[in-house]
């Protein structure tokens, strides 16, 4: 059985977290590069893009709080300059932030869902199957 191929970008500047989604990913067989913020994140989905609108990744799994640009406007603009760059990926907000207001606050600036830390083996599962990359 052929799995396609998935591309993700994964935006957490805490190590540790790094760590943890980089296993739980790879254990998927899903392919990701990193960025340690969302400056450098934004910087690789502009190399990606190439004009297309759709992008390179099929998947952004991005945190919240991060140095020089977060997830979200009120902590981050790395999520909308990623929409305002036309980019249609889906990105989904991994964050232990998980009260309602913190929730809201990254599907107003563009992400399409949301899960708590630590990513899981089960929450990739469920991300992928909902928007169909499984």
């Amino acid at each position: 059985m052929d799995r396609r191929r998935i591309r993700v970008l994964l935006v957490e500047d805490e190590e540790i977290h790094r760590v943890v989604a980089r296993a739980v990913l790879r254990a998927a067989g899903v392919e990701a590069d990193e960025a340690e913020n969302g400056a450098e994140a934004v910087r690789r989905v502009r190399e990606r893009v190439g004009g297309a609108g759709a992008g390179a990744y099929d998947l952004i799994l991005t945190d919240k709080q991060m140095p020089i640009m977060d997830g979200h406007e009120v902590y981050t603009p790395a999520t909308r300059q990623i929409r305002a760059m036309g980019v249609t990926t889906t990105i989904v907000a991994v964050s232990s932030d998980s009260l309602p207001s913190d929730v809201q606050a990254f599907i107003a600036a563009g992400a399409d869902d949301f899960t708590p830390k630590p990513l899981t083996k089960e929450k990739l599962s469920h991300i992928l199957s909902k928007f169909g990359l499984a």
